[in-house]
């Protein structure tokens, strides 16, 4: 029988897939022309995804991890593992992607110093997309 899916998960899922598509439609404005503009666009574009990831995990994802943490201990490992794997890097990503954002705000977005920290874009990008699949299964099958 199948396990009903939670209106709240269904939003937070649904944004985080909207999360993804702003990270990923960003990414190919880096190229062409107008190199700077696209390049801030996507800066841009990387500012709503973390304001909005931001605000899902204050409203959605802390107050039902904590409910939800109790009941941790009587879940079969492989699903304890997903939850806490997708809990630190759920929150390994967040903060990396506030540093490298705050980093470009703070260093003038027109001058483009994200340059700089273009390196961690990737690991943070792969962190991030990991445990949106963890956070997935979560969702699909009902583990909290």
């Amino acid at each position: 029988m199948p396990i009903p899916l939670d209106p709240i998960g269904n939003v937070s899922f649904a944004l985080q897939v909207a999360i993804l598509f702003l990270l990923i439609i960003g990414l190919p404005s880096l190229k062409g022309r107008n190199e700077n503009r696209n390049a801030s666009r996507h800066g841009y574009f990387t500012v709503i995804a973390l304001i909005l990831h931001t605000v899902l995990i204050l409203v959605i994802m802390i107050p039902t991890f904590s409910n939800g943490i109790g009941e941790l201990g009587d879940l079969p490992p492989l699903y304890a593992f997903n939850i806490l794997s997708h809990a630190i890097l759920g929150t390994l990503a967040e903060i990396l992607g506030l540093i490298v954002v705050a980093y470009w705000l703070l260093k003038s977005p027109k001058r483009m110093q994200c340059v700089k920290m273009r390196r961690w874009m990737t690991p943070i990008f792969v962190i991030w997309v990991v445990s949106l699949i963890n956070g997935a299964l979560i969702h699909l099958l009902g583990m909290i």
